[in-house]
């Protein structure tokens, strides 16, 4: 599945959205990509009152704000804060501190930097639920947490996370990654890894009837093709000889 966002370095995303009026600018062409429409009369021609950020309908004279129904309704703190935190908490992988993106951002109240951080993640969550992993689904699980006295499968004291990525070709047969899940679970069991399974799509179909999730692919370790036989879904053993040999055999995975 070919990549639908355009990546930016964080001096491209100041470049591009500079200012509230970009920002604006911006929401409201995800808002009417194919031009304002007026909420109330459908009416599509506007007068755009740049101060206040709102439309003004000319037929029928309703004031919409660009805002209005997004994350950004009634917000006091400028677009451009908003833009500049979704692109921090979006692109850092290891998370972000409210405390420090409040003083990156020049925002005076924590609790409004909480809120805000808040708003983006919920968003963030409800945008990721609407996404399925389909084709060829790489599967494996891995452990976070303090180091405990075992290794592997049976290390204490650590959460078990299991990861599944999608994954398509291009136009020349390479495989790349699309869109990936992971859930924390409190082992790597058939039932856990089915339940996991469930969770993905396992089973729905396209409008043609076809699988949506067509195979897993794996490390083989025996419970996941215990899954896979009870959720009647192809599975594809990749045999590890060495650990270090991970990152090829299972590119998708970060186990």
């Amino acid at each position: 599945m070919p990549k639908k966002y355009k990546e930016r370095s964080l001096i491209e995303f100041q470049k591009e959205f500079p200012d509230n009026e970009a920002c604006a600018k911006h929401l409201a062409e995800q808002r009417w990509p194919n031009g304002f429409l007026c909420p109330q009369c459908g009416h599509q021609e506007a007068w755009y009152l740049s101060k206040r950020h709102l439309f003004d309908c000319k037929l029928c004279r309703c004031q919409t704000s660009v805002t209005a129904g997004t994350i950004f309704h009634g917000t006091r703190t400028p677009l451009v804060k908003w833009y500049w935190m979704i692109y921090h908490m979006a692109m850092n992988k290891v998370g972000v501190s409210i405390a420090e993106i409040k003083r990156l951002l020049d925002i005076k109240e924590y609790r409004t930097a909480w809120l805000m951080a808040h708003k983006i993640r919920k968003a963030m969550a409800d945008r990721d639920a609407g996404y399925s992993l389909a084709g060829l689904v790489e599967m494996d699980d891995s452990f976070f947490g303090p180091k405990g006295t075992k290794r592997g499968r049976g290390s204490e004291r650590k959460s078990t996370v299991l990861c599944a990525i999608s994954l398509y070709r291009d136009r020349r047969g390479k495989e790349h990654p699309g869109f990936a899940h992971m859930q924390v679970v409190d082992n790597a069991s058939a039932s856990s890894i089915e339940s996991f399974l469930q969770r993905l799509g396992c089973g729905a179909t396209t409008n043609e009837g076809q699988d949506l999730l067509e195979a897993i692919r794996t490390d083989g370790w025996r419970s996941y093709g215990r899954a896979a036989k009870n959720r009647d879904t192809s599975h594809y053993k990749v045999i590890l000889r060495d650990p270090k040999a991970a990152g090829k055999l299972l590119r998708g995975s970060i186990g």
